[in-house]
């Protein structure tokens, strides 16, 4: 009988696994149909043969290298706008019809430690872990989705070294035993070259893309023990450019993201005051102090890695660990600071300080003002800040604004509240009506996914959503059949991928250092004193009497 003819897709695949890292362009992911416009290459197809990928790569690679500008606009044009992960994030995967009746050499070898979502038997629902890495580096089919949900959570259900050491025996798989010499050629064939294949560009995607080892003398061991083993492979294709990527990570090389910018964009000119060297808040233009806010909530949001999303670790202190090693088993060689410079350095307790700061900055600049008229004005320009943010889709700096409204001491101020005139309060109600909790920020969360990128989503929904998966969602299921529930880590997946989402696009604006240093000098002095505060508050504005009755 002769062999299946492998199905296009999975040939479209296997280029694009191995071009990956030929252009720059292909390492923030190429849309579909930039990728499509260059892989219809024209095919010959006699029945019963399959055809050979091999003379395909090197006019794979030419194009890839060759991509022009008009090429990279023709990918932008084509990639939707929206941020709907839904349409992003569908599952893309392909196969290779294979006969394990007829060849049951070539059959999976931890099928039944693996549990599917349903009979079609496409998602995995829970599975032990060499049943998942046997998923990860399947020879029949390629599941694109699966493996980036794997590697984004890894951490939480599995260490560096021992996933490394799970694939480095799939990599070396020995062959059944009892096999004819034609059966040893064609297991060679349609199973364990592509298995050493996909071995190989999964720790490749792994180490680019989806590294979260900590910077510790011990990772940088495991690196060279990774090295070692690789580098007597170099007949697996794509292995060079593995052992390329490990050496820069020994270098201290960190993989950086590509960000684009939305095209056809345009960049605003500043809008700054004559005298620079004295700025003044109220002197200074709300769109302009919007887009400077936004520019550095933007640099904030994208050093968040996925990693510091994992197991609630914004909630640790000791926040130099990895999720997935317990405090008995860290090294001697750890990172060693302060618990405050730890949680400094990590994006999302950056962002999480930044945005309270912020909040701060807002009432103790109200509340400094002993005349109600200043204190007026200064509200009525923090809500055309919030409104202009609101329009840059920064969602971010403009819950933190109207947070910063919200608090006691400032909330309070009723006789300053009433000489506000009503088309602010207006504006003010219309933004706490739209990030109002209710319903789960259904408000919030309909505007975001329907936002055209860049913007900056509130980074609390996020962290509230991965709280309720990390403790309503077990992490494994019962005894005895213990295995890895990988549905949880679905759902974490499909939260980081739209981090990421809105990690990939840019703004267009010029940052105005004056004005930055301005904004970043008043943030961080903000003491966030609440009781200090609230007392400033009733001096302001004393408690009524109670009318007697």
């Amino acid at each position: 009988m002769s062999e299946p003819v492998r199905p296009w897709p999975y040939l479209a695949e296997d280029i694009r696994e191995v071009t990956h890292n030929v252009h720059p362009m292909w390492a923030g992911g190429v849309p579909d149909p930039w990728f499509q416009r260059y892989t219809r290459f024209p095919l010959t197809r006699a029945a019963g043969v399959t055809p050979d990928i091999n003379p395909l790569l090197p006019q794979a690679r030419r194009l890839a290298s060759s991509a022009s500008l008009s090429d990279l606009d023709y990918a932008r044009n084509n990639t939707p706008t929206t941020m709907s992960s839904s349409s992003q994030h569908a599952r893309k995967w392909s196969t290779m019809p294979i006969d394990t009746n007829a060849a049951p050499f070539l059959s999976l070898d931890f099928e039944d430690e693996v549990v599917y979502e349903d009979e079609r038997r496409q998602s995995i629902k829970q599975g032990t872990i060499c049943g998942l890495v046997e998923q990860l580096t399947r020879h029949d089919r390629l599941d694109v989705s699966f493996n980036e949900t794997f590697l984004m959570t890894y951490p939480t259900f599995v260490c560096g070294r021992e996933l490394f050491e799970i694939l480095l025996q799939r990599l070396n798989m020995p062959p059944p035993p009892g096999l004819t010499d034609s059966d040893l050629s064609r297991w060679t064939e349609q199973k364990q070259k592509t298995v050493r294949f996909r071995v190989i560009n999964i720790l490749k995607t792994w180490l680019e893309r989806y590294w979260m080892e900590p910077p510790t003398e011990s990772t940088m061991d495991f690196l060279r023990h990774i090295h070692a083993q690789i580098q007597p492979l170099t007949n697996v294709p794509t292995c060079s450019q593995l052992l390329t990527i490990i050496e820069h990570r020994l270098k201290g090389q960190d993989i950086l993201k590509r960000y684009m910018t939305p095209p056809n964009s345009t960049v605003p000119k500043p809008l700054t005051p004559r005298n620079m060297k004295k700025l003044k808040f109220l002197d200074l233009d709300p769109m302009e102090l919007a887009r400077q806010l936004t520019i550095i909530e933007s640099r904030l949001f994208a050093r968040i890695k996925p990693t510091e999303c994992l197991n609630k670790s914004w909630q640790k202190k000791d926040t130099d660990r990895p999720p997935s090693v317990p405090a008995s088993r860290r090294t001697s060689t750890s990172t060693t600071s302060s618990t405050s410079s730890i949680e400094r350095t990590t994006g999302v307790n950056a962002t999480i300080l930044h945005s309270n700061q912020l909040a701060n900055w807002v009432g103790e600049m109200i509340l400094a003002q002993d005349e109600m008229k200043k204190r007026v004005s200064l509200i009525k320009q923090i809500v055309n800040i919030a409104d202009n943010c609101r329009s840059l889709s920064n969602f971010a700096t403009m819950m933190s604004l109207i947070s910063g409204l919200a608090t006691s001491p400032i909330y309070r101020l009723h006789r300053t509240w009433t000489q506000v005139n009503p088309k602010t309060r207006k504006l003010l109600e219309d933004m706490q009506s739209l990030m109002s909790s209710e319903k789960n920020f259904i408000k919030y969360r309909d505007k975001l996914h329907g936002a055209s990128p860049p913007c900056i989503p509130f980074l609390g929904t996020y962290l509230t959503d991965l709280t309720f998966i990390e403790d309503g969602i077990p992490s494994h299921t019962p005894p005895p059949n213990v295995m890895i529930n990988f549905s949880k880590r679905v759902k974490v997946a499909e939260i980081l991928r739209e981090i990421e989402s809105c990690q990939a696009v840019g703004y267009s604006l010029l940052p105005v250092p004056e004005i930055q240093e301005f904004i970043v000098r008043n943030v961080q002095a903000a003491g966030g004193d609440v009781e200090g505060m609230y007392e400033r508050s009733l001096a302001l504005e004393p408690r009524m009497a109670r009318s007697s009755r």
